[in-house]
Order: C-alpha cells, then sequence, then structure tokens
C-alpha cells in the first residue's frame, strides 16, 4: 500500500466520522497521516441532514397535564398535541405527523396533520408550536395502542396505549320558572330554549346528555332575597321526587334573567344547587356562555364540588392559588381549537372570571357521573317522602309527609335517623335520612331528606333524631283514619280546575298520560282542596288523568280524576350544539337534542349534510371540509311518528 492510497483510506474514514455526527471542517486533523499537502487527495464532507423526533404526545378533551393523568372519555372529542425536538437544526418546515393505531390487534384508519413547521423546542403555553390533531370518531373507544411518528421517516416515533372510558349519559330535565316577583307583581314567562347544553358539552366529562324540557311551573317570590331561593330549592326537590324521577337524574329549574326583578346595578344571587344531590336553580341570561356557565357550577355542586376559592370560601382541598385551573385546558375540540391558559383562567367552581374547568374539577366530576350517574331500574314501594328545613341553630322543621309509590335512596351521609311511631307509640321501624347542603356567597341553606319504605300497619307520628346527639328535633302527625273524597275535573279547552274538597291538607296533585309510567307534577302543597291547571304544556294522548296526594297520611290516601277529553300530542323540539365557524381542514363535532312532552328526551336523530343523509347518532363528527358553507340538519324523530326539525349552517373558512 503506497503513501497515496493510505492517504486516501484515512481521509475517507474520517469523513465517515463527520457524516456521523461531526459537520464539516476544512482544517486538518491531528490525526492525519504526515505529508505535505500535494500528497493528499480531500474528498467533500457530507454533515448528517437534521432530524425531526418526536418527545410526547398530550391527548386532550377539555383539560390534560403532562403526565396524561385525566381520564378520557369514550366517544367524546378529543385533540393529541404532538411535541417535537429537531436533531441538528432549530426547526424543520413542511413537516407531517401520522398517526396510527390499533385496537385489540385490528388496525384503525390512520390520520395525518397538516403540514407546519416542527420546532425544537415547543411550549405547552403556544399551541401553534404543537401538532394538534383530532382524532376519528372510529377511535374514540377501548383501548388504543397509538403511534405517532414523521411522515417519511424511520425513526423518532413515539408509542403511546390509552383507553376512552365508557361515562354514563347525563340525564337533564331543564324547569322553566313562570316567575312572579311578588314586590313589583311583575311576571316572568320562563325560558323557552335550552342555553345550556353547548358550553356543558364542552367542559364536562361527557359524550352524551339527554336533555329535556319539564311543563313550566310557577313560582311567587323575591328571588332578591335568600329565602326565596331556598324556597325555590326545596320545591325543586319536591318536584323531583313528586315525580319519581331516578336519582341520577338532573332537575334544573331555570328563570329569565331580568333587571325588573334582579338588582342589575349591585347584583345578587344567580344559582343554587344541592351538594351531592342533583337539583338546582339558576337564571338564563340568553344565547351566550354564560348560561352554560353557571349552571356547569350549580351542577357542578350536584356532582359534590364545593366551591373553588377565589371571591368566594370554599374547598380547602383545592390545589392551585387564586383557583386557577391548573393546567391548559382546550375549549373548541371539535372546531376551532382555543388554548386556555391557568394563568388566565380559572375553575368553573369559583366567583372569578373568565371560567373554565380544572382538572382537579374535571377528574370529581368524572368520578361522580362514573359512580352515580347511571340509571338502575329497581321496583318501586310505597314509601314516605320526608323532607324539611335544618335552621342555624339546628332546630328542623318538617315539611308535609306524602306517602306513593317511589324507588328507596341509599343515603350518603345518615345525619338523621327517622322512627315511625304507630298509634300506641310504639316505634314501628327506624330509617337514616341525609343532611343535603347547599351554599352561594351570602346564603346557606340545610335540609334534611329521605325516602323511607312503608311498613304495613298505619304510621301515626314520625320523629326525627340526630344521631350525633342522640336527640329528637322534630317530630309529625299522621292521620290514621281513612278519608272518603270524590275528585271531581271541570275541563276547559286549554285549562281545567281539578277539585277534592278537602281544604285544610296539603296536597301533591300530578299528572300522566301513559298510566302512571311516567308522572308531571302540577301542584305541590296545594291548600284549598282545588287546583287551576294549565293543560297547554302537558304530555297529550293515551287516557289523561290526575292524581291528588294527601299529605301527612298513615296509609296510603290518593284520588284520580281521568280528563274528560285527551290532549292532542305535543310538538317536539330539537336543536343542535357545536360551532358554526371553522377552518379548513378542520373537523367539527356536532350534537342532537331532542325533547318531548310524550316521550322526554329523543334519541331517535337522522342527519343531512347539505341534503344529503349521512350516518351518525347523538354526535356527528365531520372532518376535512372544504371551504364553503354546509347547511346541517337534523331531524329527531318521537315514538308517535312525529318529528321535530333543527339546522344550522357551519362556515369552513380558507
Amino acid at each position: 500500500m503506497n503513501l497515496r492510497l493510505a492517504s486516501i483510506l484515512s481521509f475517507f474514514a474520517l469523513a465517515l466520522t463527520l457524516i456521523v455526527g461531526l459537520g464539516v471542517d476544512t482544517r486538518q486533523s491531528a490525526a492525519a497521516p504526515v505529508g505535505t499537502p500535494d500528497q493528499f487527495t480531500y474528498l467533500p464532507i457530507v454533515a448528517k441532514p437534521p432530524e425531526v423526533l418526536i418527545t410526547s404526545l398530550e391527548i386532550s378533551q377539555s383539560i390534560q397535564d403532562v403526565n396524561n393523568t385525566v381520564p378520557l372519555v369514550a366517544n367524546r372529542p378529543t385533540v393529541v398535541r404532538v411535541y417535537t425536538t429537531v436533531d441538528g437544526a432549530t426547526s424543520m418546515p413542511n413537516t407531517t405527523i401520522t398517526l396510527t393505531a390499533t385496537r385489540n390487534g385490528v388496525a384503525l384508519p390512520p390520520v395525518v396533520s397538516n403540514a407546519q413547521t416542527a420546532l425544537d423546542a415547543p411550549s405547552r403555553s403556544n399551541l401553534n408550536s404543537t401538532f394538534n390533531i383530532t382524532l376519528p370518531a372510529s377511535w374514540l373507544s377501548g383501548t388504543v395502542q397509538m403511534t405517532a411518528k414523521v411522515t417519511g421517516q424511520s425513526r423518532g416515533s413515539y408509542a403511546q396505549t390509552v383507553t376512552f372510558n365508557t361515562v354514563p349519559t347525563l340525564n337533564v330535565v331543564l324547569v322553566p320558572i313562570k316567575y312572579t316577583h311578588s314586590p313589583t307583581g311583575a311576571t316572568f314567562a320562563g325560558p323557552t330554549t335550552n342555553h345550556i347544553s353547548d358550553w356543558m358539552m364542552r367542559a364536562y366529562p361527557l359524550s352524551n346528555m339527554n336533555v329535556s324540557t319539564h311543563s313550566s311551573y310557577s313560582f311567587t317570590g323575591n328571588l332578591q332575597t335568600s329565602s326565596s331561593w331556598e324556597s325555590l330549592l326545596n320545591q325543586m326537590s319536591a318536584l323531583k321526587f313528586n315525580d319519581g324521577v331516578a336519582d341520577s337524574t338532573v332537575y334544573y329549574a331555570y328563570i329569565d334573567f331580568d333587571c325588573g326583578w334582579f338588582n342589575c346595578s349591585t347584583g345578587g344571587i344567580a344559582g343554587i344547587g344541592w351538594i351531592g344531590y342533583r337539583e338546582s336553580v339558576g337564571l338564563d341570561f340568553g344565547a351566550v356562555d354564560g348560561t352554560g356557565e353557571l349552571a356547569g357550577h350549580e351542577i357542578g355542586h350536584n356532582f359534590g364540588r364545593y366551591h373553588a376559592p377565589c371571591n368566594v370560601t370554599g374547598d380547602v382541598n383545592y390545589p392551585y392559588a387564586g383557583a386557577s385551573i391548573g393546567e391548559y385546558g382546550l375549549d373548541g375540540i371539535g372546531g376551532t381549537l382555543e388554548l386556555l391558559s391557568p394563568s388566565g383562567y380559572v375553575d368553573m367552581m369559583s366567583y372569578c372570571d373568565p371560567v373554565w374547568v380544572s382538572d382537579y374539577t374535571y377528574k370529581a366530576l368524572y368520578t361522580d357521573q362514573v359512580n352515580n350517574g347511571a340509571f338502575v331500574w329497581a321496583p318501586q314501594e310505597e314509601s314516605l317522602l320526608i323532607s324539611g328545613s335544618v335552621a342555624d341553630d339546628g332546630d328542623v322543621s318538617l315539611n308535609p309527609v306524602y306517602m306513593l309509590p317511589q324507588t328507596a335512596v341509599s343515603p350518603q351521609n345518615g345525619s338523621y335517623q327517622v322512627e315511625l311511631l304507630d298509634a300506641a307509640g310504639n316505634v314501628i321501624s327506624t330509617h337514616l335520612v341525609d343532611l343535603m347542603v347547599a351554599e352561594e356567597e351570602g346564603i346557606s341553606v340545610r335540609a334534611i331528606r329521605g325516602v323511607v319504605p312503608a311498613p304495613d300497619v298505619p304510621v301515626a307520628e314520625l320523629r326525627v333524631v340526630e344521631l350525633a346527639s342522640g336527640t329528637a328535633v322534630a317530630n309529625r302527625t299522621l292521620s290514621t283514619a281513612s278519608m272518603a273524597v270524590k275528585a271531581s275535573l271541570a275541563q276547559r279547552s286549554e285549562t281545567a280546575t281539578v277539585s277534592w274538597g278537602i281544604a285544610g291538607v296539603p296536597a301533591n296533585v300530578r299528572y300522566t298520560a301513559n298510566d302512571g309510567q311516567t308522572w308531571t307534577t302540577v301542584g305541590l302543597n296545594v291548600l284549598g282542596g282545588s287546583l287551576d291547571v294549565d293543560l297547554s304544556s302537558l304530555p297529550g294522548g293515551g287516557n289523561g288523568r290526575f292524581q291528588i296526594i294527601l299529605a301527612d297520611q298513615g296509609t296510603p290516601t290518593r284520588f284520580e280524576v281521568d280528563l274528560a277529553t285527551p290532549l292532542a300530542d305535543k310538538q317536539p323540539t330539537a336543536w343542535i350544539t357545536g360551532p358554526e365557524i371553522v377552518a379548513a381542514g378542520a373537523p367539527a363535532a356536532l350534537y342532537a337534542f331532542g325533547s318531548d312532552a310524550e316521550d322526554g328526551a329523543l334519541s331517535d336523530f337522522a342527519w343531512s349534510v347539505n341534503g344529503e343523509e349521512v350516518a351518525a347518532d347523538s354526535a356527528l363528527f365531520l372532518h376535512d371540509l372544504a371551504p364553503g358553507e354546509y347547511v346541517i340538519t337534523l331531524r329527531a324523530t318521537t315514538s308517535s311518528g312525529q318529528t321535530a326539525v333543527a339546522s344550522i349552517t357551519v362556515t369552513v373558512t380558507p
């Protein structure tokens, strides 16, 4: 081997070393063979090209942390934020990310991001610094093995296994309040439109909500005072119990916001809800996020959430100062994404603005709905419905007691015990009942509530004992004498008068059009022996009848009277929530809702896009829409074949 050949081989080895990692260097290496310049041949040095590597994935449905510990909900719009680094440069233009996945070994359709510049150090605080990929609907269930890789590149991929968890559908009954403001006599008809489902579907850990509208409920009071809010909340609890609705259902009463009764200059109470029990009340501000945010706050109480401490005292365990949401939130998933910074947004359970849901609250909402949100069928039995208010000094005032078929409700805290006594004063049975609490700034409400099985012998007295002290704090006498009553009905075109003639005994009045399968309460604690009823919003069809339930009876005491002329089926309503403006290439997630007086929440939906039918149920996921306008139409059908139609126009911008 001569010197010239040795020199060539030596430089070839050096070039390989430089290609692997040293880059171009025109200086002579100290390790090169000794010789004069004319004895060497210089080969071109090729530098290693920059490579994009994937460092992590953040998978969010409303809010997420860096370790992806916030649970994912099946069939809920989901965004994957892909974080990168660039080996050998600070950025790499015209990069795309391909996501592939399998479920149970079966490949799912891959999805490719839009082309953008990959950055060496993307930031969670900058949405545009990461690749943000909305997952296809077919991915959003079960356990999925997901792999992200740079399109066209062999190395630098990142794999992660994610599980999409099934969460029960949230059932909500909206109760429009016909409010009469007693100081002025002004009346407010009550909201006619659902303004809560859009915000709640964006923020809550849900894949679906069933929303139905109750017949309107009349309430007279002064909602500028805390006592009227307390009264209305207690009446919503009684309404739900008397309707015989599952404990997992949320009853949300809503009232027209109007400066004619609300003190707009100084503010006031806007809503209140039981903590851990699913009845609440709030204002309807119209078609703005404020209505949904307020409902989210009050229903959050129903899910067991206390206040996040910002301008209000609250949860001592809340983990973030100033009620910050703690992590980065994402709004507009399934539309135009908006990143919500923990330095700029506070938790929805606080008294500050602007609000979103923290990871702390989101996890708690998820757990409560998983544990308590499912409808569980159970047989009904004759039961006593027991309720009463608890004063600050612990004094208990019992409300009228009603006996009717009801599904047993398991006590949550059992702070009180109810003793049922016979006519001789003997204790027949004992049952635990709960202490309920509702708190907003300037108002604290405490009440007892329980559903206890009625014994086989007449109950003459009901006694309430506070377990902590063992002290009897209230009692109520029940009648054991049988009562002969003949109910009557005077029916007119839109109204009717139900009469039973016993003026001094409170009565609850409810209506059914399907032989008692469902009930609609039309009067609570009615005195005077008669009630005028507005028929216009009651369910139609079938053999409609009213039932009068007398209070404080030791044995079942109910009377029924039929309508002379069945009511006509009411027209159902349908509505769509979701984005109306999205960017080209971005997805759009739209949700269907329908309510019917006869069927309640509807579930038979049909969708079309620009007149062409598409297959979907309660959610419609659209992907890769070209710029233009798309008319989205929803048709909801009742069990009797009636239909309601709703449409929105989605504009896709270039």
